[in-house]
């Protein structure tokens, strides 16, 4: 996500602004999980006010999967599309199939 982050900031600082709150308002306090995976998006919504709690390791897949998809949804637009390239998914994790499926699952995406 750090090509997503910078093109957002190259857009200016309206774009940067609009893009924050709406992360910031469909993510709200769990912003957190997300800039511990990519901390490259504290660029665009700041450093996280609080760390994630911790939870079990099914219950942290399940938000992280929750998560990812809210994120994905406010960020992926007709006018700003999102393109995932998967590369080598002979090596992929569980995790990371159960999130792909999740977001080609989702039918409230917009792209």
């Amino acid at each position: 996500f750090i090509e997503f982050t910078n093109r957002v900031i190259q857009q200016g600082s309206q774009t940067t602004l609009e893009i924050q709150k709406a992360i910031s308002d469909t993510i709200d306090s769990d912003i957190g999980v997300l800039t511990e995976i990519f901390p490259c998006l504290c660029k665009i919504i700041g450093k996280a006010t609080a760390t994630p709690i911790k939870v079990a390791s099914s219950a942290a897949q399940n938000r992280l999967k929750f998560i990812f998809q809210l994120f994905v949804r406010v960020i992926a637009t007709p006018s700003q599309p999102i393109i995932l390239f998967l590369d080598d998914l002979q090596w992929v994790d569980n995790l990371s199939l159960e999130l792909i499926r999740t977001l080609v699952a989702d039918t409230e995406i917009n792209n």
